[in-house]
C-alpha cells in the first residue's frame, strides 16, 4: 500500500515552480539564514522508475546545507494540508514523481549568492521502505541513514528552485541478505529547474528483440534501457552499463560509465528530465534487464549494434531522439 502521505496538495505537488509559492506564507518557511542579497531558494524531488516495484517511500527528518563557516539545518517541511503548519518529517513515494513531476521538500529558505558544499538529506530508515510488486514490504536502508548529495550554486537574483533527480535504477540497489534495499546517492544530482533540459523519444518495439541475445525474451518489453554518456567521440566499444568502480575495482579501466539509463516503457517511450546542459552520447540495449548498478555485467551496448547517437543538449532545451535514428539525428 502507497503511504497516506504520497497524496499531496496542489501547493506541494507540483510540475512548476510558482513564484508565489515560493515566498507566500501558506506554503510554510523551512528557515535558514543570509545576508540583505539572500533569496528564496526551494529544493524539490523527483525519480526516474525502476523496474517492476510499487512504490519507493522515504521518509526525511532533516535536511542540511552545508557552507562555509556554518550549516543551515531544515528540520520542518511543507505541510500536505495548505494552511496548517509545517511537519517534523516528510514521506512520499518517489515512484508519484517521475519525469518533470515533482515535490517540494523545502520551501523558500533564504540563501546569499554562492558555492554551497553539500546537500544532505537524513532518511528516517524506520518509516522507509519498498513495496515490491507482489506486496512485499521491505525495508530501504541508506548509508549512514543519509544521502549525500554534494555542492550546489545559488546565483543572485530573485527566488531560485533545485531539484533532487533521484536515477532509481542507478541508485538503488537490492541485498537478498539481510532482505533489503539500498538507496545511495550514487547518480544523484541537484539541478536547477530554469536550467534543466530534457531528452525523450520512442523506441520502436521491434528492437526489443532485434538485438544479440534478444530475440528469445521471455517478455520482450522487459530489459530495454537508453543508456546515456557525457561526451562525444567516445569509443563505442567501451561503452560500459551501470556499475560502481568504488565496488567493482575489477571493471576494465576503459570502460566509459553511464551519466544515467532509463528504463523504456512498454510502449518504447523513454525519458531523462533535469539534465545539464552537455555534449552526450545516447545508446539503446536490448538485453539490459539483469544490470547491477554496483557491478560491471557486461551489457552489450549498444545492441542492436548500430543504434546510437552523438548529440548537444542546451540549457532548457528540450530534445527528441527516437531509435532508429532516422538520418542519423535527432530534434
Amino acid at each position: 500500500m502507497r503511504s497516506p502521505s504520497s497524496r499531496l496538495s496542489v501547493c506541494t505537488r507540483i510540475a512548476a515552480v510558482s513564484a508565489a509559492c515560493a515566498v507566500a506564507a501558506a506554503c510554510g518557511s523551512s528557515g535558514g539564514g543570509g545576508g540583505a542579497d539572500s533569496v528564496p531558494v526551494d529544493i524539490s524531488v523527483s525519480d526516474a522508475p525502476v523496474g517492476d516495484l510499487a512504490a519507493v517511500v522515504v521518509t526525511l527528518d532533516r535536511v542540511t546545507i552545508n557552507r562555509p563557516g556554518s550549516d543551515i539545518v531544515i528540520e520542518t517541511f511543507p505541510n500536505e494540508n495548505p494552511g496548517e503548519p509545517d511537519t517534523e518529517t516528510i514521506t512520499f513515494d518517489l515512484l508519484d514523481f517521475q519525469g518533470m513531476d515533482r515535490l517540494l521538500i523545502v520551501d523558500g529558505v533564504m540563501l546569499g549568492p554562492g558555492s554551497y558544499q553539500n546537500l544532505r538529506l537524513h532518511v528516517v530508515e524506520k518509516d522507509s521502505y519498498v513495496e515490491e510488486a507482489d506486496g512485499d514490504i521491505v525495508p530501504l536502508k541508506a548509508p549512514s541513514q543519509e544521502l549525500k548529495l554534494g555542492g550546489f550554486t545559488v546565483p543572485a537574483g530573485g527566488p531560485q528552485a533545485f531539484v533532487v533527480e533521484f536515477p532509481l535504477m542507478h541508485a538503488m540497489t537490492y541485498n537478498p541478505s539481510p532482505h533489503r534495499y539500498i538507496l545511495k546517492p550514487r547518480g544523484l544530482r541537484i539541478v536547477d529547474v530554469a536550467l534543466g533540459a530534457t531528452l525523450s523519444g520512442s523506441v520502436d518495439p521491434s528492437l526489443f528483440e532485434a538485438g544479440e541475445g534478444c530475440a528469445d525474451k521471455a517478455d520482450p518489453t522487459e530489459g530495454n534501457v537508453v543508456y546515456l554518456y557525457q561526451g562525444h567521440g567516445l569509443d563505442i566499444d567501451a561503452l560500459g552499463d551501470l556499475f560502481d568502480p568504488d565496488v567493482d575495482t575489477d571493471a576494465a579501466a576503459n570502460l566509459e560509465p553511464p551519466f544515467s539509463a532509463e528504463h523504456v516503457a512498454a510502449d518504447g517511450s523513454y525519458l531523462f528530465s533535469y539534465l545539464p546542459a552537455g555534449a552526450y552520447t545516447v545508446a539503446f540495449a536490448c538485453d539490459a534487464a539483469d544490470d547491477d548498478p554496483e557491478l560491471d555485467d557486461g551489457i552489450l551496448i549498444p545492441n542492436p549494434a548500430d543504434e546510437w547517437i552523438e548529440l548537444d543538449v542546451a540549457t532548457g532545451e528540450d530534445r527528441i531522439c527516437d531509435v532508429p535514428i532516422d538520418g542519423g539525428g535527432c530534434v
